[in-house]
């Protein structure tokens, strides 16, 4: 089933109680009513706001609304920010079949970005806005290593160099939620078995070196 099926009978929100400082009266109505009706720039703003900024009442029939057009957003031009609201969004109380959509949607979205020559950083991106869905990215780093085919060896090669000197040079991944150690899974990621050996079968020897300098 397409993702706008699946969300096609998410009830409208009716009214939507948000920030009048931010958001006029007729831009909340927007988000209150036909989620098509909404401009990309508003979906944007409001997937990218603060939490606060919006009832929670209201957040989460709006946010499963507008989820097919998030979602579309995200891999037409990535940003963490635009995940970060599913927790206050009660993702996790979300119908079954919802939340199996978004998970099948952020897949396949991964999928596209790695075997379509995104840039490593694209990708990064990608990944941690997809493990907003559980405030956890072992998930989907283990979703990578099902990827196969020649065109998922080089773009898993891009993504492991980009965090490889990321890390190296002090950077850690955008995550929005606590974590003692929010890199510690991309490391775990970088040095395991599945890695090393795609690697070893392009014989990415600049890919090694990053990883090993880390």
């Amino acid at each position: 089933m397409e993702l706008g099926e699946v969300f096609a009978g998410v009830p409208r929100a009716g009214a939507v109680d948000g920030c009048t400082y931010c958001y006029t009266r007729s831009e909340l109505a927007l988000l209150a009513r036909d989620p098509a009706q909404a401009p990309d720039g508003l979906v944007v703003r409001f997937a990218t706001e603060v939490i606060d900024h919006f009832a929670e009442e209201h957040y989460s029939l709006v946010w499963r609304g507008l989820a097919p057009r998030i979602l579309g957003l995200l891999e037409a031009s990535p940003d963490v920010l635009m995940l970060r609201g599913l927790a206050f969004a009660r993702f996790s109380t979300w119908p079954e079949v919802e939340r199996t959509a978004v998970r099948e949607a952020l897949r396949a979205t991964l999928a596209r970005a790695v075997t379509g020559g995104r840039h490593g950083s694209v990708v990064a991106e990608l990944v941690c806005a997809a493990a907003h869905v559980d405030h956890d990215l072992t998930p989907w780093l283990s979703y990578l290593d099902t990827l196969t085919g020649g065109a998922a060896d080089a773009g898993l090669a891009r993504l492991a160099r980009y965090w490889a000197e990321s890390l190296a040079r002090g950077h850690e991944p955008d995550l929005w939620w606590l974590s003692e150690d929010p890199a510690a899974p991309i490391r775990d990621w970088l040095h395991a078995g599945v890695l090393h050996e795609r690697l070893s079968r392009m014989d990415d020897l600049d890919t090694w070196i990053a990883i090993e300098e880390m």
